[in-house]
């Protein structure tokens, strides 16, 4: 399969594609994903369009479209959010996309629903949650419905893109298992990877997390840890990276547990390299995650990781490899990981080289780029379409 997208690139204009996803307001794995595409978009066989409900404006959109990616803004308020289905309908009869590729839940369960309509010929829906990743019990039980019908709607569409085999499991036996494609999300590798690392040489070890405040990634369990760990190494401090509802609750938490001496919230950061390199070994304690991708971030700025045995956290580390793998909930076994890790600066060393070599191996862009490339001639070619 390999040879197809090379055998016919010289040969066709780039293939008319359309993504769908809420907004390009909030930075997350999968907005990173698009800032990959647009760093290689010359050599891309599909025109790169992203079109979102509303779009407020931010860095990485200002970004994406400099690298010459195209930007879309339905710009739905919350009061006509309910006829995105219509705007979207329009919006494709008029674009007429040989494909379109909807992302997460409700932009697939709106943007199959709209394509359909729009006859457009090649429709792929891709998943890229767990069914039970949202942070409120109530929004769960919500969830169950939305994902019933969205399950129904992946019997219309022509593939289901998952980005681990964790998710892909949620869906056998549920529809047409050939329609199911894992295509791993990918890792920026422009971004810097000369990361020096000076633990050894310094006082203070940092442990660090990186991620949106919020319930299912058990910042809780990390703190726990942490007291734990202070009581046998005194010279630990904790980084905390990112922002979201949670925060406060969090601050309140560190301060109640009489760590505010040593957990530094940094909040929302663009350049999380630059953090990373502060970080001795980064631990990701959540209780649900679909693929995990800031794990690939952190191994390649050579950090050690740590990270719950949950979702597809396992496909990305193989325990005392690339990795360290524990249970989720479990802050005891966290702090022994720890202790184990700031204990033995070899195996440190091993996890950090082993991660490196694996992440290029499986994770790398230009992999994700062609198994996606090849995804969209198999379907264009079933159709008749090329």
């Amino acid at each position: 399969m390999d040879e197809i997208v090379n055998m016919e690139n010289e040969k066709r204009e780039k293939i008319k594609t359309i993504f769908i996803y809420k907004d390009f307001d909030i930075y997350n794995g999968l907005i990173d994903t698009f800032l990959i595409l647009s760093n290689k978009i010359d050599s891309l066989i599909f025109n790169l369009k992203v079109c979102v409900f509303n779009y407020k404006g931010s860095t990485y959109g200002e970004l994406f479209k400099q690298n010459g990616g195209k930007l879309d803004n339905l710009g739905l308020s919350r009061k006509i959010r309910p006829l995105v289905i219509w705007y979207l309908f329009r919006y494709l009869k008029k674009e007429k996309p040989q494909i379109v590729q909807t992302f997460v839940l409700k932009p697939n369960l709106c943007g199959v629903i709209a394509a359909k309509l729009a006859k457009v010929p090649v429709i792929i829906s891709t998943e890229l949650t767990l069914k039970d990743q949202a942070p409120t019990p109530i929004k769960r039980i919500r969830d169950i419905f939305l994902y019933s019908f969205n399950q129904y709607l992946m019997k219309f569409v022509d593939s289901v893109v998952c980005n681990s085999n964790a998710v892909k499991k949620q869906y056998q036996g549920k529809f047409n298992v050939s329609k199911i494609k894992v295509i791993y999300s990918p890792f920026n590798m422009l971004k810097p990877n000369n990361v020096t690392k000076i633990a050894d040489k310094k006082k203070e070890f940092v442990i660090g997390t990186i991620g949106r405040l919020s319930e299912e990634k058990r910042h809780i369990d990390l703190f726990k840890a942490i007291s734990i760990v202070r009581k046998d190494f005194h010279n630990i401090s904790l980084l905390i990276v990112g922002d979201g509802y949670y925060r406060r609750h969090l601050e309140e938490t560190s301060k109640k547990m009489g760590l505010t001496d040593i957990v530094d919230f940094a909040g929302f950061q663009m350049d999380i390299y630059k953090y990373l390199k502060k970080m001795d070994i980064f631990v990701l304690p959540s209780r649900t995650e679909a693929l995990g991708k800031v794990l690939l971030e952190a191994m390649w700025a050579d950090v050690p990781v740590i990270a719950s045995k949950v979702g597809g956290i396992p496909e990305i580390i193989i325990n005392n490899e690339s990795g360290i793998l524990i249970n989720p909930g479990n802050p005891k076994e966290i702090a022994n990981a720890i202790l184990e890790l700031l204990a033995d600066p070899a195996k440190r060393k091993r996890l950090r080289e082993n991660g490196r070599e694996r992440l290029i191996k499986i994770f790398n862009p230009e992999k994700f780029i062609r198994e996606l490339e090849n995804l969209y001639i198999s379907l264009l070619k079933a159709k008749r379409i090329i």
